[in-house]
């Protein structure tokens, strides 16, 4: 079994990255074709806004649900179970023609989908160490962000000439493959005996929070992706409202931020192998709240500017999932499932959350939002930075 897994583990990554983003393709590729569920059911388009935020919502849930158990279970099994449940839920979902239902399967799929970047992400951790886990976090990142860029093209492209009903039945041959594939291909009982192995809830929380290193760069990332989503989606308002820039330009500037956080996972990839991964990250923690203040400063004075500051943001922003990632799986040897589904919960939670803060530029200069977000980041580095200084004394 073990000379089975070292050869074929890098054919594991690869499944396990595209198994990822399949599981984010769930999500993104449902956006462009809005109008056409709200029209098909004839319902509110609030109904259907409410299918698209459940979704996410769900997916956050999930992971504090199955982080707690998902070290004392075969991952592999658990992972041919969410295919399934994805298979079976996009099936009603192309088919039914009652909303309520469709609402339904939507939620099961979104639980399916849920229980994949979980499973995937602590299966990469246990087959890597070293720098060899930093190297294929860094691959999980790279294939993870491509999915927001090309789920809503390719979910407009078979809109367009399939109809709805094309996007999940799409969605059904992909989830049926994969299935074969991790059927096929994943060891079986994946890394190690994990028969036996006890799990409490408590118990297993409990010895998450007393890691102080842990702890604290999950919040952390909450900040981080906190700051980097309330910038995502203020970005629409901010070109369309102070530079006039048409909505179809809005979307190609969107593009540069996407390619900027692919070079950020792959600048990672080769830093972390000969540079420790605490001054890696320190280097982030000071950086990137620079980046948010010179946004503060500057966005509304130059478009140029903007899409500077952004790029070298979004490179940042890039880097920082795999090395969250790999610092947390370091931390954690028995509770790492446990570990890994709380970061994913809370970085969820900052981008739901950050989303909504966006609104708050209708009560206070957006230049003084960004500035204080970008101080609020740096203070909360400044106490991480302290705990990591303690650590290597």
């Amino acid at each position: 079994m073990a000379k089975r897994i070292a050869q074929n583990k890098l054919l594991v990554l690869y499944l396990l990255s595209i198994s990822t983003f399949f599981a984010s393709l769930n999500q993104n590729i449902y956006t462009p074709i809005i109008p056409l569920i709200r029209d098909f059911f004839s319902v509110s388009i609030n109904w259907v806004n409410f299918t698209v935020s459940s979704f996410i919502f769900i997916i956050a849930i999930i992971q504090i649900i199955l982080g707690a158990v998902i070290d004392s279970k075969n991952q592999k099994k658990i992972l041919l179970v969410s295919f399934i449940l994805i298979s079976i839920s996009t099936i009603f979902c192309a088919y039914t023609t009652n909303f309520m239902l469709f609402l339904i399967a939507r939620i099961v799929q979104a639980i399916g989908a849920g229980m994949i970047p979980l499973v995937t992400i602590n299966m990469i951790a246990q087959l890597f160490e070293g720098e060899a886990r930093g190297s294929a976090m860094g691959t999980y990142q790279i294939l993870l962000t491509l999915a927001p860029t090309i789920s809503p093209l390719l979910g407009g492209l078979l809109g367009q000439y399939y109809g709805y009903r094309g996007i999940f039945l799409f969605l059904l041959v992909i989830s049926a493959i994969l299935f074969i594939l991790v059927a096929y291909i994943l060891p079986n009982n994946n890394i190690a005996d994990i028969q036996g192995k006890p799990s409490s809830l408590i118990k297993n929380y409990i010895a998450v929070f007393s890691n102080y290193i842990g702890v604290s760069t999950m919040i952390v990332s909450f900040f981080v992706f906190f700051v980097y989503f309330s910038i995502l989606v203020y970005m629409p308002i901010l070109l369309n409202d102070q530079y006039h820039v048409s909505l179809q330009i809005i979307g190609l500037i969107y593009l540069p931020l996407t390619v900027s956080m692919i070079l950020g996972s792959v600048l990672f990839k080769n830093l972390q192998k000969t540079i420790p991964l605490n001054v890696l990250f320190i280097a982030v923690l000071l950086l990137m709240p620079l980046q948010v203040i010179l946004f503060g400063l500057l966005h509304t004075k130059s478009i140029i500017g903007v899409t500077i500051i952004l790029f070298g943001y979004g490179m940042t922003v890039g880097f920082s999932p795999p090395l969250f990632s790999t610092m947390i799986s370091n931390e954690y040897h028995e509770n790492r499932g446990t570990a890994l589904g709380l970061f994913n919960f809370i970085r969820y939670s900052g981008m739901a959350i950050g989303g909504m803060f966006t609104g708050l530029y209708k009560i206070l200069p957006s230049d003084i939002v960004y500035v204080f977000l970008g101080v609020f980041l740096f203070f909360a580095s400044i106490l991480h930075y302290r705990s990591l200084k303690r650590r290597h004394l």
